[in-house]
């Protein structure tokens, strides 16, 4: 194993961490094992980017195994996890493998040292939504609000409904007419719980727009809004108004010059009773 390839891919590694910090989670074999650091696996949990924002996934999870330095041999596998169905999960996997094994071929030519890292990572942030779409079956639409509050088209990624097995043709009619029943209930059963899922995606959307709009109604009230949290949007606007009064200061009252006027008898002068001057 060389030391120069073992050089290269630590500092690759590095970058990745470097550049995703706490999104970034590195496994590597125990210390003592005979292909020590190897395999080694690089994770990238990558939150759901403003492309994407139609879709309920928050975050999707991709682990990068590299089990070998022969890098012409191309010793990788890719993970995929994340809160949609296995199947899914496998074909995003199967996907970002390709798009891994493409890139490693074409840098094969300029660099041979160069594992891609930072570039698969990238190419997933930039099709998260492609990736979703890989098995339609699992993609469920419905109307939800954005941050703005306006009617929009969501997407929910659920499990599709189990497929019916094929009837016999062998069943007489009473039979088959109590299979056709049961199919019935199962249809109606399969909607309902289709129906459902989507009540919950949109409720779940409902609720994530109201914090979002609470939170920037607190970024807007700033300091005030922290300090008086609990109250009403009417009280928060009062208390500060009222801050903002104290900042710029008050006029007790207001004096005219008359009220001001000297005091002579006061002050022991007395008036010249020709011209009113004082001596």
């Amino acid at each position: 194993m060389s030391v120069e390839q073992k050089k290269a891919l630590q500092g690759q590694v590095v970058a990745v961490k470097t550049h995703w910090t706490d999104e970034v989670k590195i496994s590597k074999a125990a210390a003592g094992t005979p292909t020590y650091p190897l395999p080694i696996g690089v994770q990238r949990t990558i939150p759901r980017p403003d492309v994407a924002g139609a879709f309920d996934v928050e975050e999707i999870a991709v682990k990068l195994w590299i089990d070998g330095l022969d890098l012409a041999a191309m010793p990788v596998r890719v993970e995929v996890t994340g809160t949609f169905p296995s199947q899914l999960q496998a074909k995003i996997a199967s996907r970002i493998d390709e798009v891994w094994r493409g890139q490693l071929a074409q840098a094969g030519g300029t660099d041979g040292n160069s594992w891609r890292l930072e570039s698969v990572f990238v190419w997933v942030e930039e099709h998260y939504a492609e990736l979703l779409w890989l098995e339609p079956l699992f993609v469920e639409q419905y109307d939800g609000v954005n941050d703005a509050g306006m009617t929009i088209r969501r997407f929910a990624i659920a499990e599709p409904p189990e497929e019916k097995e094929p009837e016999s043709e062998e069943e007489d009619d009473e039979d088959s007419d109590e299979d056709s029943d049961e199919d019935s209930d199962e249809e109606l059963d399969a909607e309902a719980e289709r129906l459902r899922r989507i009540k919950l995606a949109a409720e779940l959307e409902a609720d994530r727009v109201w914090r979002e709009q609470r939170r920037k109604e607190a970024e807007e009230l700033g300091e005030a809004g922290r300090q008086v949290q609990g109250v009403s949007k009417k009280e928060q606007l009062a208390l500060l108004k009222e801050k903002q009064e104290k900042k710029q200061g008050h006029r007790l009252r207001k004096q005219g010059a008359k009220a001001n006027k000297f005091d002579a008898e006061t002050a022991g002068k007395k008036a010249n009773k020709k011209n009113g001057l004082l001596h």
